[in-house]
């Protein structure tokens, strides 16, 4: 009689193959999860030693060492925009403390509005900068409030700009 498994020299038992099949699937997760130590970060990012935060919040300090982001305004208007049209905005801001300014995050509450740019580096005492923001005004008509919330290392942590408009759709343009 013959051996049933004599024209399959490479068949892998059931068994066997399951938990072969298991180690090539958690080989190929851990190869594709990959776990940064951050070392790509270009010269120009900010990594943790460029952050000088002289107290966790749990524990008194002197907020007069803190820097302060200090906005000409925290709130934007587009005025009545046509759908489909991508607004702009850009805040400006002067550090008007006493020690470097380090803006960790800026995000939108919405993904219709993105934040485009902000300094990346720290901003030294008395030096001004800009974040900039743009709005996609695509499939949103009716009145619009959105917010941006900007983390930095002062007190408190994070400072709110606001962006507001009327986004009118081809339909009420025409009323």
């Amino acid at each position: 009689m013959k051996d049933p498994t004599a024209h399959r020299p490479f068949q892998i038992a059931p068994r066997t193959g399951r938990l072969a099949g298991i180690v090539v699937l958690l080989a190929v997760a851990l190869a594709s999860c990959r776990i940064t130590d951050h070392s790509e970060n270009g010269p120009d990012q900010i990594t943790p030693n460029d952050m000088h935060i002289p107290a966790s919040g749990y524990k008194a300090i002197d907020k007069a060492s803190l820097p302060v982001m200090t906005f000409d305004s925290t709130a934007r208007n587009m005025g009545r925009i046509a759908e489909g049209v991508q607004v702009e905005k850009t805040y400006g801001f002067r550090n008007t403390g006493k020690t470097d300014l380090v803006i960790t995050d800026v995000r939108a509450s919405c993904g219709c509005t993105v934040a485009k740019g902000w300094p990346r580096m720290p901003v030294q005492p008395g030096q001004s900068g800009v974040i900039t923001v743009q709005f996609n005004s695509e499939g949103r008509p009716g009145k619009q409030h959105k917010t941006i919330t900007v983390v930095a290392n002062t007190d408190p942590p994070t400072s709110v700009l606001t962006l507001n408009g009327e986004v009118m759709s081809p339909a009420s343009e025409t009323k």
